[in-house]
């Protein structure tokens, strides 16, 4: 199988660097690496372009569709997997516009610094697509480890997702950033406190759960959390408080 990638952020690289040890790998990104020509020669394409916050904490979906039109107009007739993170509704947006065009959605769970290792080793597999491109997408990912949950849902539960994933990491991030905050009044040791907590059997993991790390950052937690919070009319939900809350920036001021 010959497998196409388009962008080569810190997503794309990984896929880069994964898939050409199962697959022969053609790629582009728009600052001139690769040859779009040869990616839309591809059976299968990875669309792993960057998706930042828009003014109004929603992702700005201007890449996707920007190579979904691309691909519409160079009558590409593959597979295309969406990688991105995307704002929840964009893949039957997508659909709907674009008919013709074979969509599926893979959200990526990579930690920027460790990147490739998270990318060739992933916990689980999520994805959305039409049962038609079920067996050549996963096949696009034959290499993953058996035992790996593969977790076939409808494009708009895998959005949510992604998006419910990060905001996850935000919300244990921030309550320990609350609790170094109030033991740093207390006087007392807020590694002891919080030890108590991440040494449960229903947690007993003490990433995110360590104080003194200071609060989330990163490209993906950040933005994705102010999306979330976006969907979510109840402007005094967690997920607003999250934001206001937990950010690197904003806890930096409220430990000094």
């Amino acid at each position: 199988m010959k497998v196409g990638i388009i962008g080569l952020g810190s997503v794309g690289s990984a896929a880069k660097h994964t898939l050409e040890r199962h697959f022969e790998v053609e790629y582009y990104d728009k600052d001139g690496r690769g040859n779009w020509d040869e990616v839309i020669s591809c059976q299968v394409i990875l669309v792993c372009v960057s998706t930042n916050a828009s003014e109004d904490g929603s992702l700005d979906m201007t890449n996707i569709f920007s190579v979904a039109n691309d691909l519409v107009k160079d009558v590409y007739s593959g597979l295309v997997i969406i990688k991105s993170t995307i704002q929840p509704g964009t893949i039957d947006r997508i659909e709907q516009l674009h008919p013709d065009l074979r969509i599926s959605y893979v959200p990526e769970f990579l930690r920027e610094k460790d990147a490739i290792e998270w990318f060739s080793e992933p916990d689980r597999l999520v994805y959305s697509c039409k049962s038609e491109d079920e067996t050549i997408l996963l096949n696009v990912f034959n290499w993953i480890d058996e035992g790996v949950p593969l977790l076939r849902m409808s494009n708009k539960e895998a959005e949510y997702g992604k998006l419910a994933h990060n905001a996850y990491i935000a919300t244990k991030v921030t309550f320990t950033c609350e609790i170094e905050r109030l033991c740093k009044l207390e006087n007392i040791d807020s590694n002891n406190v919080m030890e108590v907590v991440w040494r449960d059997r229903r947690v007993n993991n003490p990433s995110h759960l360590t104080p003194k790390k200071g609060g989330y950052g990163g490209k993906c937690v950040p933005k994705d959390t102010l999306a979330l919070a976006q969907l979510d009319p109840d402007k005094q939900s967690l997920l607003h408080i999250l934001h206001e809350r937990g950010e690197e920036s904003v806890v930096s001021q409220r430990l000094m």
